[in-house]
């Protein structure tokens, strides 16, 4: 191992603990900050419920950046990942810093280069690193799959408190249609990550978004937009699983061998 890889490593175990004390804590720690969680309302705010995502994504990139020491995770971090994940991370620190401190527009523009770096480091890992064993899909695979997925229903919600509001008096007819064309994006995003590559769909990645959706529903009260929420989130969990389904009825379809992570 070449000393500018052993930096490399360093680098990522030193960005996911400032991560880790950036933005977990704060929001599903033992004391969480209210005015994080109930800032910048929209009619597309899940509940905070969700944040559950933040830990699912914390827990396996401390699984990576321990697994990155070993030989076979060699390659995908060094290759795969590169030094991408302490792009991805020092700009969802500053997404989250700009969120906080209610720069909608700055955390917006913060939070599409966030998803860009994920998505390269998603879309790397699918195409020339594919996972070779079990700690390869749970601890490099499946962190960015998740992290890419919320990174899209953040990026919805930010987009929404930037330019709509919220009244006391329940959303209008153009804010209701709003919040189900975003709905809408979302679960069309779902269903693209099963779809993608067809054989290489990443199921992962659409149940994040799924429970989103399901998220959306909890947490709003006007009917059209938390059951167009609902009506997604149900499509968007039964759709993954429809190859198997056909596969066990005997039907072939191109993502029927889809593995669920990589």
């Amino acid at each position: 191992m070449s000393n500018f890889h052993i930096l490399l490593k360093v680098s990522n175990v030193i960005v996911y603990l400032w991560f880790l004390s950036a933005t977990v804590y704060s929001t599903v720690g033992p004391n969480p900050d209210g005015d994080v969680i109930k800032s910048h309302l929209t009619y597309i705010t899940p509940a905070h419920w969700i944040n559950l995502a933040w830990t699912a994504v914390h827990f396996l990139l401390g699984g990576f950046v321990i697994y990155q020491w070993f030989e076979p995770a060699h390659d995908g971090t060094v290759h795969g990942v590169g030094w991408h994940f302490v792009i991805s991370t020092l700009l969802n620190t500053l997404w989250f810093r700009l969120w906080n401190t209610g720069h909608l527009y700055l955390s917006f523009i913060a939070i599409l280069f966030t998803a860009s770096s994920v998505s390269f480091v998603f879309y790397n890992l699918e195409k020339h690193h594919p996972a070779t064993n079990w700690f390869d899909r749970i601890f490099i695979h499946a962190p960015f799959s998740i992290w890419h997925g919320f990174v899209t229903v953040i990026a919805t919600e930010n987009l929404f408190s930037a330019f709509t509001t919220v009244s006391k008096d329940g959303p209008d007819n153009l804010h209701i249609i709003l919040s189900v064309i975003g709905i809408l994006f979302l679960a069309s995003t779902a269903i693209g990550y099963v779809e993608y590559k067809h054989k290489k769909g990443d199921v992962v990645g659409a149940l994040v978004i799924s429970f989103s959706l399901y998220a959306i529903y909890d947490q709003q009260t006007n009917d059209y937009i938390r059951y167009a929420a609902l009506g997604f989130a149900i499509l968007t969990t039964l759709y993954p699983v429809r190859p198997y389904v056909f596969k066990a009825l005997g039907r072939n379809t191109d993502p029927a061998t889809a593995p669920l992570l990589g």
